[in-house]
């Protein structure tokens, strides 16, 4: 990938401007994995005797959206319907509605098939779980975090203490990850909460999007006011802080949800195979070096469906792509300082993770933690500045085209 940083100063400028607070807040990972962990009954003795001799796992794949999530979710559901995962004692929990108002709104509930599932992880088996919507704790308050992420771990029926696992990815360019969470919200005529509110019933919603197709924002006015004009009012700050913020959705179920985290370097997994490095390196099933599973040759892995076309234009020039990208990069900088001892990498291949113990052999500290720590910007302070470096470019579009 390609990370520029030539636009330090001027970064720097905007942010003695709007002020960069850091606070240091301590975590008691520990404590909290006491609460947060024993998440439903301890009822029988043979449980915690079957999780010594099966080592069961409770794996949980928190986004970010638009980084292979839909792919990962069609592999493991099809390994799971073709009874494949069951040969190697895996049990996958695909899209939950109760999990999403867990994690939405702190509900207490308990997801489909939960006396099966429950029994089979009496029986031995590890459980994954995978949704994207996860990313969203990111973008609550700690205390808001801490609670829904509690109510999650409650709603998956594991008996006995069980240390979570959560998984997260980390797509580059950061730019385009940005832009393309735009291309997805612009295509999406799903549901609005809490991403976006309608500004046409559901009824108008059916025929009027293609009508309003001539309104639809540049990448540049939608990240400025978040509005589609009489279709949609975006929460472009809650997307900023949660959809492209990996390390921050690190940082949050590491503190806040006391589970150990896995990073993955989608470049370095090579982006087009990345539900196989799931299922070979995260769930450890035995695979060959080209992501086949050992028993299962001929099984084919999904392919990424999910990409959209380029719709009208980003309405931003090289120069505050170049800039855009730098922003991501230090809001990825602050939180990668507050969690890179504390999470495991796997195919570590971009800069960011030059010191950080892994199989990356660049000895750079990119983020300079130790030095720099007090200039990079959270994920609020930096949705401000991508917001104020888009508005002036929606501003000389405007003037461009009045101009004419």
């Amino acid at each position: 990938c390609v990370c520029a940083w030539s636009a330090w100063c001027i970064l720097a400028l905007h942010l003695s401007e709007i002020g960069t607070k850091v606070e240091n807040t301590a975590s008691n990972v520990e404590e909290w994995h006491t609460r947060s962990t024993a998440v439903v009954r301890d009822d029988d003795d043979d449980v915690k005797e079957e999780q010594k001799q099966h080592q069961q796992r409770l794996v949980v794949h928190v986004g970010p959206h638009k980084t292979g999530t839909t792919t990962i979710q069609r592999y493991l559901n099809k390994l799971e319907k073709k009874g494949v995962l069951r040969n190697y004692k895996w049990h996958y929990i695909g899209l939950s509605a109760c999990m999403k108002r867990a994690i939405m709104n702190g509900a207490d509930c308990k997801i489909q098939q939960w006396d099966d599932i429950k029994q089979l992880w009496r029986k031995g088996f590890s459980v994954v779980v995978s949704m994207e919507m996860f990313d969203y704790a990111a973008a609550l308050s700690d205390d808001e975090a801490k609670d829904n992420i509690s109510h999650l771990w409650n709603s998956l029926p594991t008996p006995g203490p069980v240390m979570v696992e959560t998984v997260v990815m980390y797509r580059t360019p950061r730019n385009k990850h940005l832009v393309s969470a735009w291309k997805q919200h612009m295509a999406s005529n799903g549901q609005n909460m809490p991403w976006r509110e309608s500004l046409l019933s559901a009824e108008e919603r059916k025929g009027r999007k293609k009508i309003l197709m001539s309104t639809m924002p540049s990448f540049a006015e939608w990240l400025c006011d978040g509005t589609w004009p009489g279709f949609a009012k975006y929460h472009t700050d809650r997307i900023f802080a949660a959809q492209i913020n990996p390390f921050g959705i690190a940082n949050t179920y590491h503190e806040q949800g006391g589970a150990n985290v896995t990073m993955v370097d989608m470049a370095g997994a090579e982006n087009r195979d990345i539900a196989g490095a799931v299922v070979c390196d995260i769930l450890r099933l035995p695979c060959t070096a080209e992501k086949t599973l050992v028993d299962f040759p001929d099984f084919e892995r999904p392919t990424d469906q999910n990409k959209r076309d380029e719709p009208m234009t980003l309405g931003m020039s090289d120069e505050d792509m170049t800039e855009m990208e730098n922003i991501i990069r230090q809001m990825d900088c602050y939180y990668y300082c507050r969690v890179k001892d504390d999470i495991n990498v796997l195919y570590a291949k971009d800069q960011i993770f030059g010191d950080n113990d892994s199989d990356n052999d660049s000895t750079v500290n990119f983020c300079q933690c130790a030095e720099n720590k007090m200039n990079y910007a959270d994920a609020n302070q930096s949705f401000k500045l991508a917001q104020q470096l888009s508005c002036r470019a929606a501003a000389r579009k405007s003037e461009s085209t009045s101009d004419k």
